[in-house]
């Protein structure tokens, strides 16, 4: 496992992700301007075709989504992995995700949460081709990075496997069953974000030839 010298601490890693983020806005902001609307809440409704292991989709309400959807060329600029907590009978997205906590560990968090009002302007689930059986095993992997409390990768390094990103952890989670769901997709980035200059985008999840279909889902 690769250890990037940079990361000395999380201050460090917000503080180059935010530098990072300027340089990108600032390239893309011509393309990203108007007021993005809201939604209030999801439609459950949609839930009944769901199961453990499809991807969840979020195009955010701030201007950092608008910079990754404009960059990528994608209608989403975040995704997590959907889970059934039995326990609580609800459903869960595994997601890795900077800005919202500190320290910013993988997490599982209500549906709710990560399509609230404050996150999301609009969403879509994605099934991936596989078993539901092989789905079920891609999420268990993604359950123990969220026991494990492992940390945002804001140098997005695929090299490394002891910090991940949004698409990276939906990726090692079906890698580890044999599906490359990113389909060897890859997007270009500045070496300040990336040092490997090349990230998986939640557009390269949509266009992976692993990719069943994707739906948008309905907001109330």
């Amino acid at each position: 496992m690769l250890r990037h010298s940079a990361r000395t601490t999380n201050s460090n890693n917000k503080s180059r992700f935010n530098a990072a983020l300027i340089v990108l806005i600032c390239a893309v902001l011509s393309a990203c301007s108007g007021k993005q609307q809201h939604v209030e809440a999801i439609d459950l409704s949609d839930s009944t075709e769901w199961r453990d292991g499809d991807i969840a989709l979020r195009r955010g309400c701030g201007i950092e989504s608008r910079a990754v959807t404009a960059n990528g060329r994608s209608t989403y600029s975040h995704s997590g992995l959907l889970h059934y907590n039995c326990r609580d009978r609800m459903w869960e997205v595994i997601h890795a995700v900077p800005g919202e906590d500190d320290p910013e560990y993988v997490k599982a968090e209500p549906l709710s949460v990560f399509y609230c009002n404050e996150r999301a302007i609009a969403g879509a689930w994605l099934r991936v081709d596989c078993s539901d059986s092989i789905a079920r095993q891609a999420v268990q992997y993604a359950l123990r990075k969220v026991d494990e409390k492992v940390l945002f990768d804001n140098d997005y390094l695929l090299q490394d496997t002891t910090m991940l990103y949004c698409t990276e952890l939906i990726w090692r989670s079906y890698l580890g069953v044999g599906i490359d769901v990113s389909g060897g997709n890859r997007h270009g980035a500045p070496k300040l974000i990336c040092a490997e200059e090349a990230c998986i985008f939640p557009s390269d999840l949509e266009k992976s030839a692993s990719t069943l279909y994707v739906k948008p889902l309905r907001f109330k």
